[in-house]
């Protein structure tokens, strides 16, 4: 067996076989080089998608719904409605037939003028309708004017006015007892007078009090009852107002 191998071995191949080899090699490799040139060949062109942009718009609204059968008829009534006139004038009355002496009916006050309202005043009245024409109100008289502000004058001038009234007043017994236990031996009271156009007290007003109400109270009771006589300025009652001082001394 190992000669025959030995002798394949150093056995000499042909000179054609390695051509022969070499032209079905190139063969084999032009027919699948025209096997796949074919198929590449015979497939189909895919399609190239498109390039654009596609924007998603959103619908148009609906149409609004149709006026209903009146609308239309309504506002030309509005439109043609007239506008409310204010009258300037009073229209003349109409004057009614005359009907029998049966059915005539009452006309009014018989102090009523002839062609006036029923019940009307002869000549006319304020604000009333005279011969058919409506008169104006006559306009509102003037308010009063204000009252006058008294005056300031001096004690001496108000005093030379009155005419009754006690201008001694003292305290009571009890407040002069309260007055020697405080210590003070000497009270010194301003009051306020005023008096009217007749010269009757308008008011009294403490400006200081003694500290002791009881007597505080005495001296508006008593100036309460003075009486003036009504004091003229330029020849005119005119309300005044002074100041008065009540000086007391207890030792």
């Amino acid at each position: 067996m190992f000669e025959n191998f030995e002798e394949f071995r150093n056995r000499r191949m042909p000179g054609w076989v390695i051509p022969v080899l070499i032209a079905a090699i190139v063969a084999h490799v032009a027919v699948f080089a025209i096997v796949v040139f074919n198929e590449m060949w015979a497939a189909p062109l895919l399609d190239v998608p498109s390039s654009g942009v596609d924007l998603a718009v959103a619908p148009p609204p609906p149409p609004p719904p149709p006026p209903p059968a009146g609308g239309k008829k309504l506002e030309a009534q509005k439109e043609k409605k007239p506008k409310k006139v204010k009258p300037t004038e009073t229209v003349q009355p109409t004057k009614v037939e005359d009907k029998p002496e049966d059915q005539q009916e009452d006309s009014g006050d018989a102090a009523g003028e002839e062609g006036g309202e029923e019940g009307g005043v002869e000549g006319g009245v304020a604000g009333g309708v005279v011969g058919g024409v409506l008169t104006e109100a006559p306009p509102p008289p003037p308010p009063p004017p204000p009252p006058q502000p008294p005056k300031t004058v001096v004690p001496t001038a108000l005093e030379a006015q009155r005419v009754s009234g006690d201008k001694n007043i003292f305290p009571d017994d009890v407040t002069k007892t309260e007055i020697q236990r405080s210590g003070k031996t000497q009270l010194i009271v301003p009051v306020k007078v005023c008096i009217d156009r007749a010269g009757n007290m308008a008011s009294v007003r403490i400006m200081k009090s003694s500290g002791f109400p009881a007597y505080d109270q005495k001296l508006t009771r008593e100036i309460n009852k003075w009486r003036y006589r009504p004091f003229m300025v330029d020849g005119t009652p005119t309300p005044v107002c002074s100041v008065v001082q009540f000086v007391y001394r207890q030792k």
